[in-house]
């Protein structure tokens, strides 16, 4: 038998403990589920995901972490896009299942900021300020479609 949503909580990595402390501090992220949202978009943005070996302080309830409306969708995302194949991963029962994947990925996220600030000389605001900045600057957006486009399921770079 699975734990109730209630009893389902996101761990933060002890490793990172100092680095979400500065997010928080000097980056502007309200609250460690910001933080950890962020890290796992990251991460799974980086194909970079370490399991959480050690944790610190107290885990996220799974209703706070899902509060903001888009954060169980990323969740599901997330997973959806690593289980592939194999639909039952959205099924209730396996929710801790889903958020151990979002853990692995927010910490390879958490893992690749450090990296960043490391490499770049440059404190945790300015790397996260730059990441944002690359990743919208890399994309082009999204491209205007003809309505036959839209209808015939045309992607770009199918044809």
């Amino acid at each position: 038998m699975t734990a109730s949503f209630a009893d389902v909580r996101a761990r933060r990595p002890q490793q990172h403990e100092a680095l979400m402390i500065e997010l928080q501090n000097e980056a502007g992220f309200p609250t460690y589920r910001d933080i950890l949202l962020f890290a796992a978009a990251l991460g799974f943005s980086h194909d970079r995901h370490t399991p959480v070996t050690a944790t610190h302080g107290d885990a996220i309830r799974y209703e706070v972490l899902t509060a903001p409306a888009f954060s169980e969708a990323l969740i599901n995302m997330i997973a959806a896009n690593v289980i592939t194949g194999d639909p039952e991963i959205m099924d209730a029962a396996r929710i801790e299942e889903r958020i151990n994947i979002f853990e692995t990925y927010a910490n390879g996220g958490l893992e690749y900021i450090q990296e960043q600030i490391n490499v770049r000389h440059q404190p945790a605001a300015r790397v996260v300020i730059d990441l944002v900045t690359e990743t919208f600057s890399g994309s082009s957006g999204a491209k205007p479609a003809s309505v036959e486009e839209l209808l015939n399921g045309w992607v770009e770079g199918s044809n």
